[in-house]
């Protein structure tokens, strides 16, 4: 037998547990700036002082406007996620209906997707327009824009 086998063995071992580290935190990392909400979450993350929620509702079984919906079919939400990561006062979300239904009931969903934008706990704005990462963004700011300046007036 060769005495060097059993040392290959374990380095082979600490080599593979280090590469599943490093996909698993890759992988966990890549999906960090969508916050899935749920019904134990919702309420007191959108109430985040100071902070702008644009919160996506949806239900697996959605498959409109490119997939956006589904998690196997589109990238679009994500997308925005990473897009918008660094801003600091905006966070993206989002809300499974299937899962999450008292939510989606108390904030008045009836269709999927539905965007709204949330601020300190109140529904500001709700999106209609492009499904494109461009004008979801622009939307998003523009919308934390108004509430900053709201605020402002308030004090």
């Amino acid at each position: 037998m060769d005495p060097v086998a059993p040392r290959r063995g374990r380095l082979r071992i600490r080599l593979l547990v280090i590469c599943l580290t490093l996909l698993v935190a890759l992988t966990v990392r890549s999906g960090a700036e969508v916050i899935t909400l749920t019904e134990e979450t919702f309420s007191d993350k959108i109430k985040e002082k100071d902070t702008v929620w644009f919160v996506k509702f949806c239900v697996p079984w959605c498959k409109h406007w490119y997939g956006i919906c589904s998690k196997n079919l589109g990238t679009l939400w994500e997308d925005l996620g990473k897009v918008m990561e660094g801003e600091d006062e905006i966070e993206i979300g989002q809300v499974d209906c299937g899962v999450s239904k008292p939510v989606c009931s108390k904030v008045d969903i009836h269709s999927y997707p539905t965007f709204k934008v949330f601020y300190e706990g109140e529904e500001v704005a709700k999106y209609k327009g492009p499904r494109d990462v461009e004008s979801l963004k622009n939307f998003v700011l523009n919308e934390a824009e108004k509430a900053g300046e709201a605020k402002l007036q308030a004090e």
